[in-house]
């Protein structure tokens, strides 16, 4: 887990004439007249500008266990369902296409959390009616783009497995949270995310021992995975060197242009062989191509112009043909989003 940065863009399938925004207003104005909670969702934040804007705030690693993964799933932070262990609630259904509760998760994060949302003990959970408290709400569960987790996370320097604890400067109950929230997600029990992060942890200590510093800055960029147990790294050794917002934006456009490159070039490949493109790849593709479009709108570091002239730089490298196709596929998302 590592903090990350939510865009102020809203994609076009959930602005308010979009079709997770259309349903949104339907569902609250069904309640608000027959005090119904609405049970069935249709899948609008999977579709590919969702996913685009999640990329660019995470790329494809999980914002729970930091595993990376081309199995992403989009996650609802809050249940948009029942909530478990509290049938009466009827979930966050208000929240169900809204932005701001979704994050990209592995199948075993999605899995273990499932409707799960638990509350500090005797806590009241926030409902439709008292939705403008909802940040008063004593969530036990970590939000990565609200709560300070790196702060709150940390690994012990002599522990080669990496195993993730509260950070002993927390207060008892502080601490209590935390690892509640790491028994929850399973942070310490999924055996895939616990091997690869102590094999980050001892590259990162490796690379500070041998003060390669140009490459522990890169492992410890927040769209990386595990980049926490990096960033724990810099920040014991040369806190002086972690890397900036802008270090990390133009490093987070280098891999998502990166990704989308490769990935025209296997699609031009497979079609030159005589065989037609799947629904999924051009998902995926256009997926790519938001994220690249919502970080040149909404950049996290400086301003529109920074991102452009990178990008401009990332154009002006490409051969021509794999150019005038990331142009123009930009150029159709756009249009069709107008």
């Amino acid at each position: 887990m590592r903090r990350l940065r939510r865009p102020r863009y809203t994609p076009p399938t959930l602005t308010d004439s979009g079709p997770g925004g259309r349903r949104r207003l339907a569902d609250r104005e069904g309640y608000e007249q027959t005090a119904t909670f609405p049970t069935s969702f249709p899948g609008y934040w999977a579709n590919d500008d969702v996913k685009g804007l999640l990329y660019s705030i995470q790329r494809k690693v999980c914002a729970y266990c930091s595993v990376e993964t081309s199995g992403l799933e989009v996650e609802h932070f809050r249940p948009k369902g029942a909530v478990a262990g509290d049938p009466a609630h009827g979930g966050y259904w208000w929240l169900a296409y809204e932005s701001c509760n979704y994050f990209l998760s592995c199948n075993a994060c999605n899995g273990r959390k499932r409707t799960s949302f638990p509350l500090v003990s005797g806590s009241n959970r926030c409902t439709y009616d008292t939705r403008e408290r909802i940040t008063e709400e004593k969530r036990i569960l970590l939000d990565p783009a609200e709560d300070p987790v790196e702060d709150w996370l940390t690994i012990e320097p002599s522990d080669p497995t990496a195993r993730l604890i509260p950070d002993p400067e927390l207060n008892a109950s502080e601490m209590a949270r935390v690892q509640e929230a790491i028994d929850l997600l399973g942070l310490n029990l999924n055996p895939v995310a616990r091997k690869q992060r102590s094999n980050a942890y001892e590259e990162a200590a490796r690379a500070a021992a041998n003060k390669h510093w140009g490459d522990l800055r890169r492992r410890a960029m927040r769209h990386r995975p595990h980049s926490l147990a990096a960033r724990i790294v810099v920040q014991r050794v040369a806190p002086q060197l972690m890397p900036s917002a802008e270090e990390e934006m133009t490093d987070l456009l280098d891999s998502l242009w990166e990704d989308l490159r490769e990935l025209l070039r296997d699609i031009r490949s497979v079609q030159e062989r005589g065989r037609r493109i799947t629904n999924a790849d051009q998902r995926q593709l256009d997926a790519l191509a938001w994220a690249i479009i919502i970080l040149r709108t909404d950049p996290p570091a400086r301003d529109s112009a920074f991102a452009d002239a990178h990008l401009a730089q990332l154009f002006e490298g490409e051969e021509r043909g794999i150019r005038n196709e990331i142009l123009s596929l930009f150029r159709a998302l756009v249009q069709e989003a107008l």
